[in-house]
This record gives C-alpha cells, sequence and structure tokens, in this order.
C-alpha cells in the first residue's frame, strides 16, 4: 500500500504537468479558446541536448502550450505534408518540438508563417553522455542493442562519439552538421548552460537572462516578477527523458584518450556553435 501510494505521489505533479504543457489546465482553456494575439513558436534541438528543458519553460509561459504533436523528425514532416504545411498549422499559443535536421527552405519557411524559431544548443561533450544515458535505458530505442552490446561505460562512449555507418548511427561530428544551419536561421539560440540553472550547475542570473530573453524572442512581455516564478518551476524531473541534466558531466566520464577521440571527431564543428574543443562557449 505505501509502495502505492508514493508511486501515486510521484505521478501527480507529471500528471499536472501533461495538462499544463498541452494546454488543457484550468488557466491555459481560456488562452486556448481566445488569444489570437499570442506567438506561434517553433523549437529545434540536437537530441540530448536538453529539449524538455526548453519545452518546459516556454509551457509554464500562460500564453503557451504544446501542440499535440510528437518530437517533430524528418520522417514526421514528411506524413504531415511537408515542413510549409506543418508551419502553417500551429495556432496561436501553440509550440511545436523538433529534432529537425537543417534545410536551407526552412528559415523562409518560417517567416511566411509568421512562425518564431528557437535553436537550442549544448556542449557537445554532454550531448554525447546524455545519448549514452537515455539509450541505455530505453529498451525500445532503435540503437539500444547496439549500446547493450559494448562491455562498459567507456566504450559505449566511444560509440556515441564515433558513430556506426553499418547500422545508421551518426558521429557527433555528423550529429553537429546536421543541425548547424540553425545557427544563421533567423531562430533565436537558447544554451543550454544558461538555462539549466543552479539546479544543473548553473547561475540563477544566467538563467533569468535566458528565459526573460526567450520570451523577448517570441513577442511575449514578463516581468521580472513572472520570469523568478517560471525559474523556480524550470528544473525539474517530470520528463520521462530527464537524467540528470548538469552541466560539465562529461569530465567525470571521459579519459584523455576519449578527450582526444571527441576532438579528432569533432574537428572545429563545435566551434560554430560557440563552444571550444573543452567545455564552454568559446570566448568572443
Amino acid at each position: 500500500m505505501s509502495r502505492t501510494l508514493a508511486g501515486l505521489g510521484r505521478s501527480v505533479p507529471r500528471n499536472l504537468w501533461t495538462l499544463e504543457r498541452f494546454g488543457l489546465s484550468p488557466g491555459k482553456l481560456r488562452y486556448r479558446i481566445a488569444d489570437p494575439g499570442a506567438p506561434r513558436v517553433f523549437m529545434v534541438s540536437i537530441p540530448k541536448a536538453g529539449t524538455h528543458l526548453l519545452e518546459r519553460a516556454l509551457c509554464l509561459h500562460p500564453q503557451l502550450y504544446r501542440k499535440l504533436l510528437p518530437t517533430i523528425d524528418r520522417a514526421d514532416v514528411a506524413r504531415r505534408g511537408g515542413f510549409d504545411h506543418l508551419m502553417g498549422s500551429i495556432r496561436p499559443g501553440q509550440v511545436v518540438v523538433s529534432h529537425l535536421r537543417f534545410d536551407r527552405t526552412y528559415g523562409d519557411t518560417l517567416q511566411r508563417h509568421r512562425v518564431r524559431g528557437l535553436f537550442l544548443i549544448r556542449d557537445p561533450h554532454d550531448i554525447v553522455v546524455s545519448q549514452v544515458h537515455y539509450v541505455a535505458k530505453r529498451d525500445d530505442h532503435q540503437f539500444h542493442g547496439l549500446f547493450a552490446d559494448r562491455p562498459d561505460l567507456r566504450e559505449k562512449l566511444r560509440l556515441a562519439i564515433t558513430g556506426d555507418a553499418a547500422h545508421d548511427l551518426p558521429s557527433i561530428g555528423d550529429r553537429l552538421d546536421y543541425f548547424a544551419g540553425w545557427m544563421d536561421s533567423g531562430c533565436h539560440v537558447v544554451r543550454f548552460e544558461d538555462l539549466v540553472g543552479p539546479g544543473g550547475g548553473g547561475s540563477a542570473g544566467a538563467q533569468e537572462a535566458a528565459v526573460a530573453s526567450v520570451f523577448r524572442s517570441v513577442g511575449l512581455a514578463t516581468d521580472d516578477a513572472e520570469v523568478r516564478s517560471i525559474c523556480s518551476r524550470l528544473f525539474s524531473s517530470d520528463s520521462p527523458t530527464f537524467r540528470k541534466g548538469s552541466i560539465g558531466g562529461w569530465r567525470d566520464a571521459f579519459d584523455a584518450e576519449l578527450e582526444q577521440l571527441f576532438d579528432e571527431v569533432v574537428g572545429d564543428r563545435a566551434a560554430r556553435y560557440g563552444y571550444a574543443s573543452e567545455a564552454g562557449p568559446t570566448s568572443g
């Protein structure tokens, strides 16, 4: 009985968040019915860059909620009639979440439909670590077996860095290439390291500034009190994809050989995102 009650206790916040994120909570229903001036938002991130964190920041705002769609990838775009049709289907206040690789036509399509774009980035070292832990715990993931066959964490990290062309698993360098065009697409760029706040090893000041900047970029006015309130609820384990959500965790997982391998595979591609070969944004 006590275990059942504990499970219910954990599920209640997650269920409440589900209602809020999809605009079904009492406070959001009125905006869904009558808020034609709310922005239309399209957010994109590299997988395991902290997608849920940015989605949560957006959907904690009373005027925004997630469109009832899966996280969009290339196959989803094709199934839904193409990118132009998908962007045209976004209603005021809706947020579409994606892991969509860049195409040079996308920026113009966003502008034509007056959809505000956001691009979330993260230190690629930490993306690798997050990828390994996520795939390992999801036995329904297409690459679960490939990673499970590796004998230890170090070899799993090696696989995530180099990829496996025979099994269509891209290297971290390839993944950076797939999404790099979003940096110059007109989307507002958000850094995970700024957004994560004290709960993930960042700072409260950087988090508040990042959240305020996100809302300004999509055309929403917020005051300091509202931003602080959203930040106080931002770092959460309510997402099924949440593991740890911290900055620089890769340093505890990489040894010198893995770091050298990472640098060989990535080359200068991390610099385009503002990250040096070692963790952290580049200066300047």
